[in-house]
């Protein structure tokens, strides 16, 4: 059995959706970061860095979403949490997996905590974090102008990572009112079985 360590609507809620997907059994192991449970010593003992999403799985811990979406997607293929290795989409996917992870999401952390990185001037670092998650809206956007998803047509690993940024949009008072096409994939990836399960869940859990 799988457990996830998660915070609710943090990007555990990616793995949260995919772990729906799989439909293998899993426990979940809220880990409550406004009151610092992410720096307790047992957490640290499975993730150093002190971070969610964290999944074990038998004798072994994994951390980094990207990294816990190839090996879900690798163990348990017939769920198509990624597109399959002979799919054109396959290229998407993966890179739009790792736009988000490597590119997006370390801009929406600076938005929300610049003071560990600029004791100096933390408003001005967030002011232009804020700028750049503007871009990406814009960028996705554009994207989803022409299809409905990621990688194309059908919803895979990236749209969840995605969904789970886009839901932090209201904490920083961002609105994506006028992002028409960034707002249709919103309404659409929510119509997914999975992330309604997970939205019901993890709602409750807050």
């Amino acid at each position: 059995m799988f457990t996830l360590y998660y915070q609710p609507f943090a990007c555990s809620f990616a793995i949260h959706a995919a772990l729906e997907k799989i439909g293998e059994p899993f426990t979940l192991h809220k880990i409550n970061l406004q009151k610092g449970e992410q720096q307790s010593e047992d957490f640290l003992a499975l993730n150093p860095q002190g971070q969610v999403p964290v999944l074990q799985h038998a004798e072994h811990t994994l951390t980094q979403a990207g990294a816990i979406f190839l090996h879900l997607s690798e163990q348990f293929p017939a769920a198509q949490l990624l597109p399959e290795i002979s799919s054109p989409a396959r290229q998407q996917a993966l890179q739009s997996l790792f736009f988000l992870s490597n590119s997006v999401h370390p801009v929406f952390s600076r938005a929300f905590f610049p003071k560990p990185i600029s004791k100096a001037l933390p408003k001005e670092l967030k002011a232009l974090a804020l700028e750049k998650v503007n871009v990406f809206l814009g960028e996705f956007n554009q994207l989803f102008s022409t299809q409905d998803y990621c990688a194309g047509q059908s919803a895979y690993a990236p749209d969840y990572y995605l969904f789970a940024l886009l839901n932090w949009l209201r904490l920083l008072q961002v609105s994506v009112k006028e992002f028409v096409h960034l707002k249709g994939f919103i309404a659409r990836i929510k119509t997914q079985p999975e992330v309604q399960r997970t939205l019901h869940t993890e709602m409750k859990n807050m």
